[in-house]
């Protein structure tokens, strides 16, 4: 079934359009406000500040603007989320579109990797790839995140909507003009699944970015680069809730939460449009 198009789901769904211009604002703020804020690195304030017109969100125990901290974290988490989700994506196309439909012996084998990788526990999974790196750049965490967490899951769905379209009368028509296997699957069947795998991918960023806080708040995310998951850490290991620093803990927090809820509710939102 052909899907309306995007500006006409954006005009009669003001959720998704919400979401949409949440996603942009951050983004925005992570692209162009490292620019005009400190060195997070840095001190530059007395410790402890609480939030002022000099510092917005404060200062942490050594001094360090949180306000900084946090824009440069959005501008890192987004990079890992979006870098990780398109590895992610990736794997997820080719394995899937190639289990869907391929048949016999090498689609079945196809299908049984990624109902492997589906059971496999992805938390330690990255913690033992995150322990063998001793220099734990954002990049390679994305890379590490997109090559074992969300693919699987795509995978699946993306062969059960190429199971689906490979019945249709045109793949049987391209089948008869002689096309071949690769031609027909990423040439035919493919982008007609192109609003299907954005919504995949909106899925596979949030994962992603929430994969990046979730080791980064045991110390195995990227080191000594500011993320919202670093931030999160950071404020744990220095006892900021006992000593009531709440505006260095629920920042990066309710970001987490208000960025990756954005990017899911687009993927529910629109596929139920």
């Amino acid at each position: 079934m052909r899907r309306p198009k995007i500006t006409k789901i954006l005009l009669r769904n003001k959720r998704l359009l919400v979401c949409i211009l949440i996603i942009l604002g951050f983004a925005i703020l992570g692209a162009i406000g490292p620019f005009f804020v400190a060195d997070p690195l840095k001190s530059i304030g007395r410790p402890m500040e609480p939030p002022s017109w000099d510092h917005l969100l404060g200062t942490d125990i050594f001094g360090r603007d949180l306000f900084s901290w946090l824009v440069h974290g959005i501008r890192n988490s987004l990079m890992v989320g979006v870098l990780a989700g398109a590895i992610s994506l990736l794997i997820a196309i080719t394995l899937g579109g190639l289990s869907g439909y391929l048949r016999g012996f090498v689609g079945e084998s196809i299908n049984c990797i990624i109902n492997i990788f589906l059971v496999i526990p992805v938390v330690p999974l990255l913690i033992i790839l995150s322990t063998l790196s001793t220099q734990r750049s954002h990049l390679l965490v994305a890379l590490f995140i997109g090559c074992v967490s969300a693919w699987p899951g795509s995978a699946r769905a993306i062969r059960a909507q190429v199971l689906s379209l490979r019945e249709k009368e045109f793949v049987n028509l391209a089948i008869t003009t002689g096309k071949g296997d690769g031609s027909i699957l990423f040439g035919e069947i493919l982008p007609n699944m192109l609003s299907y795998i954005f919504l995949q991918f909106c899925g596979a960023v949030a994962h992603a970015m929430l994969s990046e806080a979730g080791i980064s708040l045991i110390g195995l995310g990227p080191a000594n680069v500011p993320t919202l998951g670093l931030m999160l850490h950071r404020a744990i290991q220095n006892l900021s809730i006992l000593l009531g620093m709440w505006w260095w803990f629920i920042p990066p927090g309710v970001t987490l939460v208000i960025l990756s809820g954005a990017l899911y509710t687009i993927s529910i939102v629109y596929e139920s449009s």
